[in-house]
């Protein structure tokens, strides 16, 4: 392979682009304007698209050699002669002549050695440092998005189709790979020095699926066809995310956020796999720690879901973490006690809500005085109807979670009390890509959406994708 022939190739196909491309402009470049400004960037860039192609076809060409016959894995594979195919790079599409060789021995398979150099597969039709960035543009935006993003930014320009392929082909088997690539993903990962808390958190978002099911809203009234039923073609169901947030505390001893990572699942019966999922996530991310003479604190956080707390109890390893219920959703029901015993935003309910929201914060034992607090205004103020339910509830609430609201003694230690980092995750990671107007997925395809997310939103796409090539590479 010669240097000189890439290069030379690649400023022959620069000038004779720049060239052809400014005679095609007669006088317009002659005056420096806005038009002539976009006109000159045009030339440029696709003259340096043209020298990309001319370089990487030189490069394929020199690098592909001719033999009579090659060994391949103990069997002999005889030269066939030459195969052309197109290949997306970043540049574009260049067109590639390989050799091929042909077993007549062991059931007639081809071998491209240039395919085999590159990471290639029967039928991939891109580079893989092209399906890369498609994949990471993908996790973001949805393909015909993410076709005319590139038509305005980048030298490579597929269809939304091609796009779509790609998400399917490597997503599928990066879902096949997913306990290694997860494994090794996190026991590279590195969690700052500073770090006094990791804290395990999840939640439960609904995206719609292509699957039947219970019609919600009104029922029609209207005279319908007999053949019609309440059942539609899609449904909602629950998918779940889970996150690790580490936290240090800051000068004035307050918890500040280091660094969080993340898993998610589409909806599936009892959330098996994103359990497992989640546990390996929370495990390998604890390890780190294990050899730290300072003790760093494992917490629990979450929004006391009913699933969340039987999954909290179940699992052996999570009930080693104190549990915290999240301080936003604990003074959302206090908010409701206060408007159910005073009347919706009152000035007495204003005024009970601030006092033991608080209380919460600076008494120790303030969740059990709100209980009786509750309990004897329950006792001795008759309330009817819908006020006397609302406060019923709210009292079970507060009897249910009153050990979960840590909220003094976590201020005391520097820890947190508000699980922002998932809920933030459960909007960010599946509502802003998966519940768009319109949209429904299928379980299968929307995972492969998801788990891209889910480490491009952890900051570990990188070492995913490098791990991936490497499994692809020894299977």
């Amino acid at each position: 392979m010669s240097d000189s022939n890439i290069l030379s190739a690649a400023i022959d196909a620069f000038k004779q682009t720049f060239t052809k491309m400014c005679s095609d402009l007669p006088n317009t470049l002659d005056t420096l304007d806005e038009k002539s400004f976009k006109m000159m960037t045009e030339v440029l860039l696709n003259a340096a698209g043209n020298a990309g192609i001319a370089g990487l076809e030189t490069f394929l060409a020199e690098s592909d050699t001719v033999h009579a016959t090659i060994t391949k894995n103990g069997s002999v594979y005889r030269y066939k002669g030459k195969c052309s195919k197109e290949l997306l790079t970043l540049f574009g599409t260049i067109n590639v002549e390989r050799t091929m060789y042909y077993d007549e021995v062991n059931g007639g398979q081809y071998y491209y050695p240039i395919d085999a150099a590159l990471g290639l597969e029967k039928d991939d039709f891109a580079t893989l440092e092209t399906r890369e960035m498609l994949l990471f543009a993908a996790s973001s935006s949805v393909p015909s998005e993410v076709e005319q993003l590139l038509k305005k930014c980048s030298l490579c320009q597929p269809s939304r189709t091609a796009i779509q392929n790609i998400i399917n082909r490597d997503g599928q088997l990066m879902e096949s790979l997913r306990d290694k690539i997860a494994q090794n993903v996190f026991d590279h990962y590195q969690p700052p020095k500073e770090t006094k808390a990791l804290v395990a958190s999840l939640d439960g978002v609904n995206v719609l699926l292509r699957e039947k099911g219970k019609k919600k809203g009104r029922k029609n009234k209207r005279p319908q066809d007999s053949i019609q039923t309440d059942l539609a073609s899609t449904s909602y169901h629950n998918a779940m995310v889970g996150s690790v947030s580490l936290y240090g505390v800051d000068a004035q001893g307050k918890p500040e956020r280091l660094s969080s990572v993340y898993t998610a699942r589409m909806p599936e019966e009892k959330s098996i796999e994103f359990k497992k999922e989640f546990e390996r996530m929370v495990k390998t991310v604890e390890s780190k720690f294990s050899g730290d003479t300072s003790p760093v604190y494992r917490v629990l956080l979450t929004d006391g879901h009913l699933m969340i707390k039987g999954y909290a109890k179940e699992s052996a390893f999570l009930r080693q973490y104190e549990k915290c219920l999240d301080f936003y959703h604990a003074t959302e029901h206090l908010s409701k006690a206060a408007d159910a015993m005073y009347g919706e935003k009152t000035e007495f309910s204003k005024a009970y809500y601030a006092k033991w929201r608080s209380r919460l914060l600076s008494v120790s034992n303030a969740p059990d005085a709100i209980v009786r607090s509750l309990v004897s205004f329950q006792q001795r103020t008759p309330l009817t109807g819908k006020r006397k339910d609302e406060l019923k509830t709210e009292v079970t609430f507060f009897k249910k979670n009153k050990k979960l609201m840590k909220y003094y003694n976590f201020n005391k230690r520097g820890l947190p009390i508000g699980s922002g980092p998932i809920e933030a995750a459960a909007k960010t990671i599946v509502r802003q890509r998966m519940c768009r107007s319109g949209m429904s997925w299928s379980r299968v395809k929307g995972q492969y959406v998801l788990t891209v997310r889910s480490y491009v939103k952890s900051g570990l796409w990188d070492e995913a994708w490098e791990y991936y090539v490497e499994l692809k590479k020894a299977a």
